[in-house]
């Protein structure tokens, strides 16, 4: 399936294709049991785009406008830290960065900035964990020496036993 492009703002005055939506049977069905446990939230919805669809219109972008606002109150206290992270990086890291936030709305330029930040620093994190740096001490020593393993038990008593 190809990726459909964006249409050119001039062909908005021509006919447009219709929609086409996709079907999930689980979603139907637990939309379906949610209709059915408030039936007049069904009646209200449905005269409501009846009646007044651009009040319909408006209720879906105002819960769309909830879900940003919530999603925009993480994104402001994770801001700084973004800032701090960004600021500390190489000149190659910030240019993966501003890469990430070409043609990025200004509405949506924190929330992006602050995923390319998260992306930058799990890549980071990611190259460090896939290739550790050398170990300088040989296997089986500790700090440069030679650590011998123990040939007897620990000096003492051996532990008496309850009967």
């Amino acid at each position: 399936m190809a990726i459909e492009t964006k249409p050119d703002k001039s062909t908005k005055a021509e006919k447009l294709p219709p929609l086409q939506f996709r079907n999930n049977p689980e979603v139907k069905k637990r939309i379906d049991d949610y209709k059915a446990a408030n039936p007049d939230d069904v009646t209200y919805y449905t005269r409501l785009v009846k009646e007044h669809p651009e009040r319909a219109i408006d209720a879906m972008f105002y819960k769309d406008m909830q879900r940003h606002e919530n999603e925009m109150r993480l994104v402001n206290k994770q801001l700084p830290q973004a800032r701090a992270f960004y600021n500390a990086q190489a000149p190659e890291a910030k240019a993966r960065i501003d890469a990430d936030l070409q043609g990025v709305e200004p509405f949506y330029r924190d929330k992006a900035f602050v995923s390319a930040a998260l992306r930058e620093k799990d890549r980071q994190a990611r190259r460090e964990f896939a290739s550790p740096a050398p170990s300088t001490t040989p296997p089986g020593t500790e700090a440069g020496r030679v650590v011998p393993m123990p040939s007897q038990p620990a000096a003492g008593a051996p532990p008496k036993m309850a009967m």
